[in-house]
């Protein structure tokens, strides 16, 4: 027994005891060693430091890319550590190792010894720290060029006071667009983009958008297109604009935003672009002139932007000179140039300087735009190159398209040393970038388009008038009269570019230096004549530019031009261009986006075109056959985007009578080609050769042709339905394209190949779909490919794959996926992974899926670091029903850029992030995570705490299981009982200090939103909180979001139907924390159970609220609900901002706040109750209420909706909608005052009450009156205010009354007696008349009505009416566009009969529209021999009169025909 426990302690006591010794004495031993070994394993780890460095300093010099802190911290630890082990080495450590100058000192060998082992050790651990590094940057977010200040712009006293001024109105709440207009060039588009950084910066908006160049913008679409894309959404670009209008204004609906349009030049129908209707968006407009900002525009304030003040001026010029005004006699003569351009200047010497002085000085005296002209001019001769200077001319009068000035400079010859198009184009670049360098052009915004400032454009214009006899006009111009005989003869140039021509002239023009005419509009007015001799005198014009004119045919004259060289006939509406074939020198023929239908045969003429532009051509449908294999010189062919694709297929099988696609193969000296082929089995074999070197190029019916002009990146689309389809053209194309996108069982043919040769090297976009025998898209078993996979793709697209398992097979080669932006798998419903190493089985349900060779648990998207994704931002997972989880978080810190995250319809998925207990640095950046349709998710995660720092918008929406985002195991099984649990959404598990917009939808088992316990910094920057169909919620607001909600701004909730409070203070004992100081809307529909709305405290503070809605709340009481606590003698609510507020469908409700109170609504405009039967009285005055009930009158029963103040309510009310329940006029609180309601413009009301028509007088800006159910006998009463009818007064004239509605009013008799009315119609310019259930109602005469306006008369269900009008009334009714009489049971006759009246004849001219049903007494229109004339009727309709027909005569008679056997039964 001794023996066995002396064996068991012998190892622990060496271990604390000999093992110990045994090392420090080691570190003496080893002392030489361990100091040779540290200096050996510096001198590597330097190799390591400077390869890292490389690194970083590659990164240091990218715009988009950042470095790592944790790399950047491993470089600081790395130098303290190198500095370390040098001091140890080489440093004073070394003197004392000695002792007595002989002896070894054995307490510093041990001390330096142990330090290096030490210093090793942490070498060691910094080399593997390395190691781990997947990346070393991060992708960085590229401020917009707009909110940069640039280089050149020096903030000026002039315009800083001018953006502080724009800023400071911004501000104001009744300012919603502002102006700033000047001339051009004068810096608008400046002052613009410093208004953008400055509301960025104050962080006025939720959003600022900056749409540059406007009036550049073809139309409001595009416009509309640019504000959605800058807004980042997500809109089909085939959706309508209606459609984009609705998306947009939702988008900005419920937050705040600036649009910011620059160089507007004319109205912009903001309406239909989608920014009417939206309180809280801004609008800045700069223009040229004042009149499209003020006038059209209707802008409420306007800037005027001038020029640089004299000192100014020359602190900028000094800036942009640099060097040569350094020199102090330099100043002397600089000084005197002025403000204008010259950074071609920057270097040149004192005597140049002075001999472009010599130029300037005779114009002092001129004004400042005569200076700039020639200070430009001079920079333009400055150019040498004529090619250069013929360039800039083109690009400043005619088009900023790239593609035009190729069309045009080709035409005209001015590239030279070229012969081919794409050298053209080539050289066309090179050309761009030339006059961009020497500042006569601007950087472009995309590939497509050039930039020249307007200050510089107009110079162009005026040079090319001087130099090159050019004829033009400015954009939108009507040319009134054409330019004389000898002015003609002159010209080289007309540009005439969306100019309105109301006719063409009719002699034609002698033009014989004539070498370019562009007689281009974008404004489709009528079909204009070219006159057929029009083009006789033109002999030499080599381009011909008339796009978008509506000409039906073309000119015979058209073949006096024989030396033609381009012809755009873009947007015409051609029927026959046979013409053209004769122009056999043509080169280029551009047709874009015109209407002709067929390219006839004698187009094969032009055997010397190389640009053949079809591009847009919607109706062509036939290409004769022949025709394109002729154009054997052809280099550049465009059909793509909306163009042919009736191609045949050759054989006996083939029509015969369209073009075949293997013409294709004639045109020997094709490079770019745009087409759309829509049946892969149309293709010739090898149709494609290597000379192609520019490509769209669409094979099968299911593709969309990509929306951009001109082919930038080479793009491929493939639905093949054969493998010998892939044959050596096809492939060709794969190799050489940068966007593949592949459709059908082949695709996995071509993604073979792309594996197995280099194609993968240049592919960014990679979209395959439609697919049910691809198992994985890359196969590393299978191919011998040995480079990184896909080492440029920033896109990849899976859809409809129906087979596959995985997207990666084998093991991994390289580090594929380093610059994927962004991945979309959609409808894959046996994936179980992105990645695997091994063989999968998969059961036929989802749930039965079984891993054999992995271990790792139920199915994920990603693995454990399986791949790394460093450049993913966006990330789309839809219908993958095999998957339970996304990924583990190791994963999830691997997706540093992740900012977009959207799972839906996932079956079976459970969670989306399965936590490794360490959730650090996850979701950095995201900012957008959507959840949607997934009926099994239970959490996001399981774990302790996820932060999402970046996160702007959440939405859950169809989560059934949901009930906690973050759930904890440990926490949650201290609980054993789940129904005893109060589970809550939201708890300190999880942090959102980022999060604007909530959207909580259709969770049903959800009780409780927000824990008592939130982490400190979430939800504190929520401004849409939008709640809707969640059945068990019980509160939206719970005690611990006190404090939280300062700033949010809008409140949806719809359908909770067990939601009983919205903020729930049960156990809150201060009410000081629920405040929502910037609340704008409050939207709330179908919650049954909720009986009131705000807390008193949070009512008082809500002083930003703009619009509230409430209907379909079945018990809801009161909008503000008492607290306990002390008391006031009554509470104050003020409202300053409301403008909308509607009840619909509350049948409880009867009180704003059941205590005594005043509330003011200065700004209401649109007040609405609609089946609200407890609300008896609509309002009544506060003090006069007040003094009643001090003066100790009893309370009465009835209490007012409203108890506010005169002078502080209703101030704006314009449109007022009460319930049919609800008095707007109540005798005990006396009348209420009319100038409180004195602007209101459209009332529906009821009333019980006899005098309350005296109450309407008073409206004077009414213009539609709707009443229902008041007593009156008459329309207006006129013996109120005495006892007998001696004592009538005149009823005051409502002149502004258009609309007026009569409803179920029982006891009208007449709606004016006669002579009621000495001083004119109450009603003079009626226009619409509606009369419904008045019973007693003898007929419609009145003179209280004027009926000369009536365009629109509707009666119904007044069965006492025999006849509606009197003849004379009838005689006014010139204007009557519409009359429809209903349901009237007694009436006989629609007009009574004039009598004995010689005049007998009536004309309704106007009248287009008859209705006369359920008239069972009705015998005629008028039953006298009056003739009734109805020349305009379009529409009769006669139902339900059984004693009459009618019928219209051919000359207009409306004829009535008894039906004597009905008539005979009706008596």
């Amino acid at each position: 027994m001794a023996m066995d426990i002396l064996t068991a302690i012998i190892p622990t006591i060496i271990d604390y005891t000999i093992r110990p010794v045994a090392r420090q004495v080691g570190y003496i031993i080893f002392y030489k060693s361990n100091l040779e070994d540290l200096e050996s394993k510096l001198e590597n780890f330097a190799f390591v430091k400077r390869r890292m460095k490389r690194e970083v300093d590659q990164v240091g010099r990218k715009v988009n890319q950042k470095v790592e802190a944790d790399v950047q911290k491993w470089q600081s630890d790395a130098e303290k550590t190198t500095l370390e082990a040098e001091t140890l080495l080489h440093g004073e450590g070394r003197a004392k190792t000695k002792c007595l100058l002989v002896c070894p000192n054995l307490i510093s060998y041990h001390q330096r010894s142990r330090k290096a082992t030490k210093l090793m050790k942490k070498i060691e651990e910094h080399e593997n720290k390395k190691k781990e590094f997947s990346t070393i940057s991060y992708e960085a977010p590229v401020e917009d060029v707009s909110a940069i200040a640039s280089d050149g712009y020096r903030a000026f006293e002039s315009r800083i006071s001018m953006v502080k001024d724009i800023i400071t109105e911004l501000k104001k709440p009744d300012i919603n667009r502002i102006g700033v207009y000047g001339l051009g060039g004068v810096g608008k588009t400046t002052l613009a983009k410093e208004v953008y950084r400055e509301a960025m910066e104050q962080k006025l908006f939720d959003d600022v958008v900056i749409i540059l160049n406007v009036k550049e913008k073809k139309d409001k679409e595009t416009i509309q297109k640019a504000i959605t894309k800058k807004l980042r959404m997500d809109v089909d670009e085939s959706v309508d604009m209606g459609t984009r209008a609705n998306l947009l204004r939702a988008k900005i609906k419920d937050g705040k935003t600036l649009v910011i349009l620059d160089d507007v030049s004319e109205r912009i129908n903001f309406e239909a672009v989608g920014l009417v209707g939206v309180p809280d968006c801004k609008l800045l407009l700069t223009s040229r002139e004042r009149n499209v900002l003020f006038h059209d525009m209707q802008t409420q304030k306007d800037f005027q932007l001038e020029f640089l003040t004299e000192n100014e001026s020359w602190s900028l010029f000094e800036k942009m000179a640099g060097n040569a005004v350094k020199d102090n006699q330099m100043k002397c003569v600089v000084g005197r140039f002025g403000c204008c351009s010259c950074k071609c200047l920057r270097e040149s010497s004192l005597k140049e300087w002075k001999y472009a002085l010599r130029s300037f000085k005779r114009f002092d005296n001129k004004e400042m735009n005569e200076k700039a002209f020639l200070t430009l001019k001079w920079s333009y001769e400055q150019l040498g190159d004529q090619e250069l200077k013929q360039l800039f001319l083109l690009c400043g009068s005619c088009s900023n398209f790239l593609n035009d000035l190729l069309k045009y400079s080709m035409g005209l010859g001015l590239i030279k040393n070229v012969e081919t198009v794409e050298e053209a184009r080539t050289s066309l670049d090179e050309m761009v970038k030339k006059l961009k360098n020497s500042c006569l052009l601007l950087d472009s915004y995309d590939e497509e388009t050039v930039r020249m400032h307007e200050l510089v454009r107009d110079v162009a214009v005026r040079i090319a008038s001087d130099d090159q006899k050019a004829f033009s006009r400015a954009d939108g111009d009507e040319v009134k009269e054409w330019p004389t005989a000898d002015f003609l003869k002159k010209f080289t140039r007309m540009y005439l570019r969306s100019c309105k021509i109301p006719k063409f002239p009719e002699v034609p023009w002698e033009c014989p230096e004539l070498k370019l005419l562009i007689l281009s509009t974008n404004s489709m007015g009528d079909s204009q004549e070219i006159p057929n001799n029009f083009f006789e005198g033109m002999k030499e014009l080599k381009v011909l530019d008339v796009s978008g004119i509506r000409i039906p045919s073309l000119p015979p004259s058209l073949l006096y031009l024989k030396l033609l060289q381009t012809l755009c006939l873009d947007r015409c509406e051609l029927v026959d261009i046979t013409l053209v074939g004769q122009l056999t020198n043509l080169k280029i023929l551009s047709l874009l986006e015109s209407r002709i239908k067929v390219l006839p045969k004698e187009i094969g003429q032009l055997t010397r075109l190389q640009l053949l532009d079809l591009t847009g051509c919607s109706e062509l449908a036939l290409i004769l056959p022949g025709v394109i294999s002729s154009l054997t010189r052809l280099e550049d062919l465009r059909m793509g985007i909306q163009s042919f694709k009736q191609w045949e297929g050759e054989g006996p099988t083939s029509g015969g009578s369209n073009a075949t696609v293997s013409e294709l193969k004639h045109l020997a000296e094709l490079t770019a080609l745009d087409i759309h082929v829509p049946d892969a089995n149309l293709l010739p074999a090898n149709l494609f050769s290597d000379k192609l070197e520019r490509y769209t190029i669409l094979i099968g019916d299911c593709w969309e042709y990509p929306d951009t002009y001109g082919t930038f990146s080479n793009m491929l689309k493939l639905k093949l339905t054969r493998r010998n389809q892939f044959d050596r053209g096809i492939k060709l194309l794969v190799e050489r394209c940068e966007q593949l996108y592949l459709d059908g069982k082949e695709s996995g043919n071509v993604i073979s190949f792309l594996f197995n040769s280099d194609a993968v090297e240049q592919l960014k976009c990679l979209h395959v779909q439609n697919n049910d025998e691809i198992t994985y898209v890359v196969n590393f078993v299978s191919w011998s490919y040995s480079h990184n996979t896909f080492p440029n793709l920033e896109s990849l697209t899976l859809e409809d794959l129906v087979t596959l398992e995985s997207v990666c097979y084998g093991q991994l080669v390289g580090e594929p996926f380093q610059k994927l932006k962004s991945l979309t798998l959609r409808n894959l419903p046996k994936l179980i992974g992105f990645f695997s190493k091994g063989k999968r089985t998969i059961g036929t349900d989802a749930d039965e899926i079984v891993l054999e060779e992995e271990v790792g648990g139920p199915p994920r998207l990603f693995s454990n670091g399986e791949v790394k994704m460093p450049n993913l931002t966006t990330l789309i997972v839809d219908q993958c029903d095999s998957l339970r989880f996304l990924f583990l978080s190791s994963m999830a810190k691997c997706l540093r850029q992740l900012k977009n995250l959207k799972i839906s319809n996932c079956q079976i998925m459970e969670e989306i992030v399965g936590n490794e207990e360490n959730t650090n640095d996850m979701f950095d950046k995201l900012s957008c995570l959507e959840l949607q349709h997934l009926p099994n998710l239970t959490r996001f995660s399981s774990g302790s705490y996820i932060k999402f720092p970046s996160l702007a918008y959440l939405d859950l929406d169809d989560c059934t299981k949901l009930e906690t985002f973050i759930f904890d195991a440990k926490s949650e099984n201290i609980t054993t009982n789940k129904e005893e649990r109060n589970i809550e959404l939201f708890d300190e598990k999880v942090g959102f200090p980022s999060l604007k917009k909530l959207y909580i939808w259709d969770l049903p088992k959800l009780k409780t939103i927000f824990h008592n316990q939130l982490h400190s910094d979430s939800f504190g920057k929520l401004i849409i909180m939008d709640v809707r169909r969640c059945h068990s919620l019980n509160n939206i607001f719970g005690p611990s979001i006190m404090g939280r909600l300062n700033a949010l701004e809008s409140l949806k909730i719809k359908q909770c139907q067990s939601l009983q409070v919205v903020y729930d203070s049960s156990s809150i004992t201060q009410l000081n924390g629920f405040e929502c100081p910037n609340l704008n809307s409050v939207w709330i529909d179908s919650c049954a159970s909720l009986k009131n709305v705000f807390l008193a405290s949070v009512a008082k503070d809500l002083k930003q609220l703009n619009m509230f809605n409430v209907k379909n709340c079945g018990l809801m009481e009161e909008i503000v609900v008492k607290e306990e606590g002390p008391q006031t003698t009554y509470e104050e609510f003020e409202f300053p901002k409301v403008t909308a507020m509607e009840f619909d469908n509350l049948p409880q409700l009867w009180s704003f706040y059941p205590r005594l109170h005043v509330s003011n609504w200065p700004s209401l405009n649109k007040l609405k109750f609609r089946k609200c039967g407890g609300v008896k009285i609509f309002a009544a005055e506060f003090s006069t209420y007040q003094d009643k009930f001090k003066l100790g009158h009893p309370i009465p029963t009835e209490q007012p909706f409203f108890l506010i103040e005169k002078g502080k309510s209703f101030l704006n009310l314009e449109y007022l909608v009460l319930d049919k329940n609800t008095e707007i006029w109540y005798e005990p609180y006396g009348p209420l005052p009319a100038e409180l309601l004195s602007k209101v413009k459209s009332i529906y009301f009821a009333t019980s009450h006899p005098k309350s028509d005296v109450f309407l007088e008073n409206l004077q800006n009414i213009e539609m009156l709707r009443v229902l159910s008041a007593p009156w006998k008459e329309l207006f009463v006129h013996d109120h205010r005495g006892s007998s009818r001696e004592e009538r007064h005149e009823v005051e004239t409502l002149p502004r009354v258009k609309v007026l509605w009569l409803i179920d009013m029982p006891e009208l008799i007449h709606l004016g007696m006669e002579n009621s009315q000495p001083g004119g119609p109450v009603f003079p310019n009626l226009e619409f008349l509606r009369v419904y259930k008045c019973g007693r109602l003898e007929n419609l005469a009145s003179t209280l009505i004027s009926f000369r306006n009536i365009t629109t008369l509707t009666i119904r269900s007044c069965h006492g009416l025999q006849y509606l009008i009197p003849y004379s009334v009838a005689k006014d009714l010139q204007q009557l566009r519409q009359l429809g009489v209903r349901y009237c049971k007694r009436m006989v006759e629609i007009v009574a009969s004039n009598g004995d009246d010689s005049e007998n004849e009536i004309t309704f001219s106007c009248l287009q529209h008859l209705t006369l049903s359920g008239l069972p007494n009705l015998q005629g229109f008028c039953t006298g021999n009056c003739i009734v004339k109805v020349p305009s009727l379009g529409t009769l309709d006669l139902e339900y009169c059984l004693l009459i027909e009618l019928k219209i005569s051919p000359d207009g008679l409306l004829q009535s025909d008894p039906r004597p056997e009905r008539l005979q039964i009706a008596n």
